[in-house]
């Protein structure tokens, strides 16, 4: 039974877009999803189109109830294709529902998200402007560092490498601050945010418990019972890749330092209470990867 209606989602063939497309059946959705690249499985719906081409875009919003944009370029050694992704994709996504006289939408964005923070950042920052400006009954979500999602980068990285006992990279001493929250806490919040009416036109940024990289690492380790084989790479040296990244195919993207250093805003209390997201103790999650694991 679809009681609330079709909800277009973007992004869903992601690792945070899978989990949130099992939740939203739970609560009654019918999901459509706008497939661009990757296959998405396991959904009453799905219609062909890329979020930088408007006219694939009116026939994936037509009879929505709601739209759920979690698609974005997230690295790229291009700021042009940033801003074609991530904010045109936005803009052209607002329009084709505004057009389509659907109302409701809640737009998927970072805690990375101040203008010092590079390419990406300014781009999704943009793109919530675009979403805050459209009329529609919009909420924006800001998420964290997620974990527990099995993925092959940020702090899952850290994560997998903990787990495999393989030496982990930190910037520096390693005291950038993270504030993870476990993908099983981030996805219901999201989708409370999508239904909940003290949740429109409002801006809500979550996160987890806060800690550096570096003792991230070692919880990581202690949890699976190894001790962490912490590297700390000189600030220079990874600002010195990070610009030869520009030019060539290094194993990282020119704003990646810029982003993890960039000010990023606190919790919003409130998502405590209109989203009821309680993001549980760090060693909490992270035993719940290795009772997962096992």
């Amino acid at each position: 039974m679809n009681e609330n209606g079709i909800v277009l989602v973007t992004g869903g063939s992601g690792v945070v877009g899978s989990r949130l497309l099992g939740t939203l059946a739970d609560h009654g959705w019918r999901r459509r999803c706008l497939v661009h690249r990757r296959p998405v499985l396991d959904v009453e719906e799905t219609r062909v189109g890329d979020v930088t081409d408007p006219s694939s875009l009116q026939n994936a919003v037509h009879g929505t109830t709601a739209v759920v944009h979690l698609a974005a370029l997230t690295h790229s050694r291009s700021p042009s294709r940033y801003e074609d992704v991530n904010v045109r994709g936005t803009q052209n996504l607002v329009e084709a529902a505004k057009a389509a006289g659907t109302r409701r939408f809640l737009f998927i964005s970072t805690r990375a998200i101040s203008p010092t923070g590079g390419s990406y950042s300014r781009s999704k920052l943009r793109a919530e402007e675009a979403v805050r400006a459209s009329g529609l009954d919009w909420t924006v979500i800001r998420l964290p560092e997620i974990y527990g999602v099995g993925g092959a980068e940020g702090v899952d990285r850290i994560i997998a490498l903990a787990r495999d006992g393989g030496r982990i990279p930190v910037v520096g001493r390693g005291d950038d601050l993270l504030c993870p929250a476990h993908v099983d806490d981030v996805v219901p919040a999201c989708v409370r945010a999508l239904m909940a009416a003290e949740a429109v036109r409002r801006t809500y940024t979550l996160a987890g418990p806060c800690i550096a990289v570096h003792d991230f690492a070692l919880a990581a380790g202690e949890v699976f019972g190894r001790p962490a084989r912490i590297v700390c790479v000189p600030v220079p040296a990874v600002a010195a890749l990070a610009t030869l990244s520009r030019v060539f195919p290094l194993p990282m993207y020119p704003d990646q330092l810029r982003r993890l250093r960039s000010p990023k805003p606190p919790a919003s209390p409130e998502a405590r209470i209109d989203l009821r997201f309680q993001p549980r103790p760090l060693r909490e999650g992270l035993a719940l990867i290795t009772t997962k694991a096992g």
